[in-house]
């Protein structure tokens, strides 16, 4: 039964991230809550936040607390997750991180291309999927391989959502990049 819940909690997170990033939820809050708009971006965080956190730490407790102890899978598991977040630093690196936590209001976009940019239109969804790999290869767990499996299937699908809102505000720009640039791993896909 915990499987299911977990499995049913990571699908629920998922959509509300989707769901809260989403135009037509933003417009909403927007025409909704003008003053208040302003907060949008920190309540996003927040929600995202609190709410990933505990489902992170449900997948990576051990069932039965019994780890599989392989030498091999934890340096290769280690050495992925230590990437993974390397990945990730680099990626923020792009972004303003006072506009991106929402302390501050974000300028006109511009289409970053440089940096991991260069490589893959997605680094943050390419940092993620590093790091659950590498926590899979450290906790090889059924728990684990549900937050890997259901984690990759939202890639697949949030990335797509992604690419449809970042054509619709760079246009021809945006698609000249998808031709060069690979969407999720550099060089593959």
């Amino acid at each position: 039964m915990e499987f299911y819940l977990l499995a049913l909690a990571w699908a629920s997170y998922f959509f509300v991230h989707s769901f809260l990033a989403s135009n037509a939820v933003k417009n909403w809050a927007l025409n909704a809550f003008p003053a208040g708009f302003k907060y949008y971006r920190i309540a996003y965080n927040l929600i995202a936040m609190s709410s990933i956190l505990p489902l992170l730490y449900w997948s990576v407790s051990a069932e039965n607390n019994q780890l599989i102890d392989n030498l091999y899978l934890t340096i290769v598991g280690g050495g992925l997750l230590a990437i993974g977040f390397i990945l990730l630093i680099l990626a923020f690196r792009a972004f303003d991180g006072k506009a991106f936590l929402g302390f501050k209001a974000e300028t006109d976009a511009k289409l970053v291309q440089s940096g991991m940019y260069g490589y893959v239109r997605h680094p943050l969804y390419f940092a993620t999927i590093v790091v659950i790999l590498g926590l899979f290869l450290l906790i090889p767990t059924q728990k684990m391989l549900l937050t890997l499996g259901i984690a990759y299937g939202y890639i697949l699908i949030g990335y797509r959502l992604e690419e449809r809102k970042l054509v619709a505000i760079f246009g021809a720009e945006y698609l000249t990049y998808q031709t060069r640039v690979k969407a999720l791993i550099p060089y593959i896909i």
